[in-house]
């Protein structure tokens, strides 16, 4: 065998192996990573030890019922507020439409995004549909009975103070604004701590997507 020839196949093996280091590197950084536990704790979000199944619920979504079945074989990101909040419920609903453009369309195509009104003398179901779209098309609203709202609110420790037949039209409410997971089964899998941040929450969803 020549030199020149034995130098070409030196080089050509060369040149191989770095483009093999670099792919490997390249897929290394873009592909979806699997977060540990105290990453998600670290980026505010707590993954359950064992997922939690809940109670059976009937709310209305538009003008459809809304049950358990309607949160199997999807992911969903459910928050529980109301559309007369002046500030930190619209502040959320951003956020969480923020999450949504960050994720890749593989991820978001299996992520819902719902809010669950704990207001529903004030919140129709055609108003709430009408103040999550405002937010992003996809989103849908969620109302119904108070009673029903407040126990799937302690089954997701999403509490909040319910307030019924008020005199004062222009009451406020106190409630939590974490936002519970819940896992194609249909069972509650973790919860985001406010304050919420878009790039971390959708860093998460993809993990759990890609990996659950």
């Amino acid at each position: 065998m020549s030199n020149n020839k034995s130098i070409r196949i030196t080089v050509a093996s060369c040149l191989l192996i770095v483009s093999m280091v670099a792919g490997l590197f390249v897929y290394s950084t873009i592909s979806p990573k699997e977060l540990t536990v105290d990453e998600y704790k670290q980026i505010g979000f707590y993954k359950l030890v064992r997922t939690r199944q809940l109670n059976n619920f009937e709310l209305i979504e538009g003008g459809e019922k809304f049950s358990n079945k309607n949160l199997q074989g999807s992911w969903d990101v459910l928050f529980l507020g109301f559309a007369s909040c002046p500030d930190m419920c619209p502040m959320t609903m951003k956020k969480m439409a923020m999450a949504k453009r960050n994720l890749s369309s593989e991820a978001s195509s299996k992520v819902n995004f719902r809010m669950i009104s704990v207001d529903p003398d004030r919140d129709t179901p055609e108003k709430m549909q009408q103040y999550v779209e405002a937010f992003n098309p996809s989103f849908t609203g969620i109302t119904g009975n108070i009673e029903v709202i407040y126990k799937l609110a302690t089954d997701l420790t999403l509490p909040f103070v319910p307030v019924i037949a008020s005199d004062n039209i222009n009451y406020d409410m106190d409630h939590s604004m974490n936002l519970a997971v819940i896992d194609p089964n249909g069972n509650y899998f973790g919860f985001f701590k406010s304050p919420h941040t878009p790039e971390k929450m959708a860093q998460v969803l993809e993990s759990i997507v890609s990996f659950n």
